[in-house]
């Protein structure tokens, strides 16, 4: 796989994320070298095996030390001495930076973030069928969630429930902490498990997302243990609209702040605006929070392909918080949602 890149001559990827991506590479060690003819990864001893069973289009160089450490080697060797090595400056360590400046001197260097990362943004159909799958896992955690008993339970509990159902079911690792957060800890964005033992007559959100061979899903729903004071019920309402009103607007070539706008400025002029405080959504692919981001700063735009989650919220601090979301497909027309479970309010026992 030759490579043209848009400001460097040669390309250094590091990202553990964008290597599997361009190699199929899934260890937790290694580091490709791409130029206009050809395309080198480096692994240690550790992933010889691993690496010639998975890595494809690129030559395999088993080296001692560091993945890192043994490119530069060969760079060096083979007395590269002219043109500009773009790196990923928002993943490579100054440490890492630094040896890279030692070992290749003579070499410009230019940070190139995003280079891969937006290579990666539109999913290609292999790509899919395993975002599809692993989004099908999430909706059958909500699914066992629903006929379980939660009441009386702690929040690790459910939270060992959800993910022994995803993995039952044949997850890979989770792809972020499961967030279950009940009561007013409901109101926390991101309430990982605690010891809380689950009430009645409160709210409880789920966040949790499932892997398929390194291709992830992120879906959220908020329940409820019984009935709620009006308050509670009628942010529920609100964030279920604000939610539908941007799934609408999904589509190709829509900006993503645009999609941000519909869903805030429904909840703001509801009277919560400053109780939703993160951006709406993110890409989803080979981690769970990639780009574009749908924000009312993003200067990017939907492209058909491309996998995001739509995930408005309120968070009333003492009081509770919710947040409903999906993971979507953008379409020509539309959006095609990839969870699929049922988002109406529904009461866990």
């Amino acid at each position: 796989m030759t490579s043209e890149f848009r400001k460097s001559d040669f390309l250094l990827v590091t990202h553990l994320p964008s290597l599997r991506y361009l190699t199929g590479f899934s260890g937790s060690a290694g580091c490709a070298f791409l130029t206009p003819r050809l395309n080198l990864f480096f692994t240690d001893f550790r992933y010889r095996g691993q690496a010639i069973r998975e890595v494809k289009g690129f030559d395999v160089h088993i080296v001692n030390g560091g993945a890192l450490e043994g490119c530069c080697r060969y760079i060096k060797v083979r007395r590269l001495k002219t043109g500009v090595i773009g790196y990923d400056g928002d993943h490579l360590t100054l440490r890492q930076f630094q040896l890279m400046k030692k070992q290749l001197k003579g070499l410009s260097f230019l940070d190139a973030s995003g280079e891969i990362e937006q290579r990666r943004q539109v999913k290609k159909p292999v790509e899919l069928r395993r975002l599809r799958q692993a989004a099908a896992m999430a909706d059958l955690a909500f699914a066992r969630l629903v006929r379980s008993k939660v009441v009386g339970r702690s929040e690790k509990q459910v939270a060992w429930l959800l993910e022994s159902a995803m993995r039952e079911a044949g997850s890979g690792p989770m792809p972020f902490e499961t967030i279950v957060a009940s009561g007013p800890r409901s109101a926390l964005p991101h309430g990982v498990a605690g010891n809380r033992i689950i009430g009645t007559g409160e709210l409880l959100v789920v966040d949790l997302g499932a892997s398929v061979d390194g291709y992830c899903s992120d879906a959220t729903r908020t329940f409820t243990t019984g009935p709620l004071p009006p308050r509670l019920t009628e942010i529920y309402r609100i964030v279920q609209e604000a939610q539908q009103l941007a799934l609408a607007g999904v589509r190709d070539g829509v900006a993503c702040a645009e999609i941000d706008r519909l869903a805030r400025d429904h909840i703001s002029a509801a009277g919560f605006g400053e109780a939703f405080g993160h951006s709406l959504g993110h890409g989803v692919g080979l981690e769970s929070h990639e780009a574009p981001v749908l924000s009312g700063r993003s200067k990017e735009t939907l492209k058909a392909g491309m996998t995001v989650t739509i995930e408005p919220g309120i968070y009333l601090e003492r009081l509770g918080g919710v947040r409903i979301e999906d993971t979507v497909l953008v379409g020509a027309r539309g959006a095609v949602p990839l969870t699929k479970f049922p988002r109406e309010l529904k009461i866990l026992r």
